[in-house]
């Protein structure tokens, strides 16, 4: 006792003290397996200060109730689908089929270097300090995580083996067929996301499967940008007989069991650096979405990639202000040859976005649109790191004129370029009529450029900013958050109208479009440096 006094002692012999702590114990009670541990922590780690209750029945009436009725409304669907299935649709052209399935191998890979970048077996940075180092079993520990993550990877494969079912047509036994397709994409999906959590475990193995998934992407874009610019030179595709896809479907659910079975035994002795390391990589994300702040993220990435690196050092040449600058944009993408190797590839993703899609020709219009910014913004690294420091700014000292203008040439020859190089391939894919679009990339260069150092130049979003209030929805929108996504944007979009239109509209003389955008290019140009320097 706390007072200094003697417990009284009850009818059996035990004190009031020992009585109290048996009776919490045995209220309390201790979890008998790891995974009753784990879910306990959980439980009072989310809820802390609440007791646990027993569910009552009415509490998993509901859950029952919505699986019911979300049967009952998917059923009349799925019995078309299945009625729908018994008439046979035939295959895509062999052009389309091959680019269709390019793609989709090229997206499994990508989802492959995704997981191994980010780490599948992936804990919330609460789970990851306060259970992870705990006694508890580490297998109860990560067995939800890597429950979810091969749940999202099911959920990815069966679409990807949707889209190429689609793609390929279905002669005969439509309902095999297409149960096939699913347990292929899924299975290899999975496959592939479990490899990557046997790679977590070491540096060296993941980084070895993100050059094995890059290289996969690259071959498959590759292939299917080539099969494209031949054209009508493919041959048909041979009809895969039933039990070839069966037995492909059988292999790939092998193969998922046996990487799922490797992947749970490996939980009991998994590596807590590995698991830190993704926590924190997914903190920072989290950190970047609930403060509205993509711009976070993306410093977190580049920091973290120099960090890894030691550049040589090399001094700085004894030219004018505006040039220095200039180079130094030029030196720091120069350090990143992946990023122009990424950029390279990036042009035949819009010709196979025509090939698998030609009646479609928005889809290709806007990636044509988003990847000729995204290369503008490649050489627009410098302006993105002096917004964000504004010491380095004023260490510089340059600000006139001839400096903004040096600084638009690395983003406007990286836009003419890409622009050049992707409509060029869609010109020999078939994809616009007539000839002479390659010009088109170098009259819209400039738009991209001054979109991309407006993107780089907006900097942190200004959350103190007024919000506006919506007097037709009752709702108040910030403004801070709406001018940091249209900056850029409201350069690029109108200031490539021409191109856009064309591209949507597959007009037969580019000449003109040429023409016409050259001259909007030119005004941006000149009412950006303008309004810069008025």
């Amino acid at each position: 006792m706390t007072d200094g006094t003697a417990a009284l002692p009850m009818s059996d012999g035990t004190d009031t003290d020992n009585a109290a702590s048996s009776r919490a114990d045995a209220t309390v009670g201790t979890p008998r397996t790891g995974d009753a541990a784990a879910r306990a922590a959980r439980a009072a780690i989310r809820s802390p200060g609440r007791r646990h209750a027993d569910k009552h029945w009415s509490d998993r009436c509901l859950p029952v109730a919505g699986v019911a009725v979300g049967g009952a409304l998917l059923f009349g669907p799925f019995q078309g689908l299945l009625s729908d299935l018994s008439t046979p649709v035939p295959p895509a052209p062999p052009v389309t089929a091959v680019g269709g399935v390019a793609l989709a191998v090229a997206a499994l890979a990508g989802l492959i270097r995704v997981a191994a970048v980010a780490g599948p077996v992936l804990l919330t940075p609460a789970d990851a300090r306060w259970l992870l180092m705990s006694p508890m079993p580490r297998r109860a520990v990560l067995g939800p995580a890597a429950l979810r993550v091969a749940v999202a990877a099911v959920i990815c494969g069966v679409l990807l083996g949707g889209l190429v079912l689609s793609l390929l047509g279905i002669p005969d036994h439509g309902a095999l067929r297409l149960a096939a397709a699913v347990l292929c994409g899924g299975s290899y999906t999975l496959t592939g996301v479990g490899l990557a959590a046997l790679a977590q475990r070491s540096e060296r193995s993941a980084a070895r499967l993100r050059r094995v998934a890059v290289g996969t992407a690259v071959l498959a874009l590759l292939t299917g940008a080539t099969l494209a610019a031949a054209g009508v030179a493919v041959r048909p595709l041979l009809v895969v007989p039933l039990p070839a896809v069966l037995v492909t479907a059988g292999a790939g659910a092998l193969c998922a069991l046996v990487t799922a079975v490797l992947v749970w035994r490996s939980l009991a002795t998994f590596p807590a650096p590995a698991v830190l390391d993704a926590a924190t990589r997914l903190s920072a994300a989290g950190d970047a979405v609930v403060a509205l702040e993509p711009s976070f993220l993306s410093r977190v990435a580049e920091n973290a990639y120099w960090r890894e690196r030691r550049p040589p050092s090399r001094p700085w040449p004894a030219w004018p202000g505006p040039l220095v600058l200039a180079w130094s944009d030029w030196r720091g993408l120069r350090r990143r040859p992946a990023r122009l190797a990424l950029l390279a590839l990036s042009t035949l993703v819009p010709v196979l976005l025509a090939t698998v899609w030609p009646d479609r020709p928005l889809l290709f219009a806007a990636a044509v649109f988003v990847l000729g910014l995204a290369a503008a913004s490649a050489g627009a690294g410098g302006v993105r790191r002096e917004t964000g420091s504004p010491a380095l700014r004023r260490l510089f000292g340059v600000g006139d004129l001839s400096a903004d203008a040096a600084r638009l040439v690395l983003p406007a020859l990286l836009a003419a370029a890409w622009l050049a190089a992707a409509l060029g391939l869609l010109e020999s894919a078939g994809a616009l009529p007539g000839e002479g679009w390659v010009w088109l990339g170098p009259a819209a260069a400039g738009v991209p450029a001054v979109a991309a150092l407006r993107m780089a130049r907006r900097g942190h979003i200004d959350h103190a900013s007024t919000p506006v209030v919506m007097p037709m929805l009752g709702s108040r929108v910030p403004i801070g958050w709406l001018t940091w996504c249209l900056s850029g944007l409201d350069v690029a979009v109108p200031g490539l109208l021409p191109l856009l239109l064309a591209l949507s509209g597959t007009s037969a003389a580019p000449g003109p479009v040429a023409a016409a955008q050259a001259a909007l290019s030119v005004l941006v140009l000149a009412g950006y440096l303008w309004r810069r320097h008025r």
